[in-house]
């Protein structure tokens, strides 16, 4: 069967989202219960007109398709979940996008130079060297390896997240290169 030309094809739009829960939820529950809400909220015309589809959720994060005329009707869907699969949850909207990869770089952290599993559990750094103590997230904890007293003296800990260590996004502290 042939594709439809460019033209005739429907637009879509990716929402990119992040879900805080206090357990880890599995995907197809979410799926179920973003279907349940889009039913509940706009009836069976609504839904099947904003063809919404759960493209991935990994780590607290998903990515949902939708169409480009119903992007506030999503929105408002994901703002009205509170629970999935009877654990308490909340959707927060990052951003849309009109690809899956521009998206993703732009509104998924990616720990670039940091990994749990290799090395020990080390980050190497110009500034900062260390081991990794504990990591949830985007937040790391970090045991420097140098203390010098006027780094905060009685700290125990050096906090950073995945953004201070990639840079190159708005919310992080430093440079371009990281830290």
């Amino acid at each position: 069967m042939r594709s439809k030309l460019p033209v005739l094809r429907p637009r879509r739009r990716y929402v990119i989202f992040v879900a805080e829960s206090e357990e880890p939820l599995q995907s197809k529950d979410l799926a179920q219960e973003i279907r349940s809400a889009q039913i509940s909220l706009f009836g069976d015309e609504g839904a099947a007109s904003n063809s919404l589809k759960l493209i991935s959720f990994q780590a607290g994060f998903g990515i949902l398709r939708c169409g480009h005329l119903y992007i506030q009707q999503t929105r408002a869907l994901l703002a009205t979940i509170f629970s999935v699969g009877g654990i308490r949850a909340a959707i927060h909207v990052k951003g849309v996008s009109g690809t899956i990869k521009s998206g993703t770089e732009k509104y998924i952290p990616k720990l670039c130079k940091i990994s749990a599993e290799s090395e020990g559990r080390r980050i190497e750094l110009e500034e900062v060297s260390g081991c990794i103590i504990h990591s949830r997230g985007r937040e790391i904890d970090i045991n420097p390896d140098e203390r010098t007293p006027g780094l905060g003296s009685d700290t125990r800990y050096l906090g950073l997240t995945s953004f201070d260590l990639c840079g190159g996004h708005d919310d992080a502290d430093g440079t371009a290169d990281g830290l």
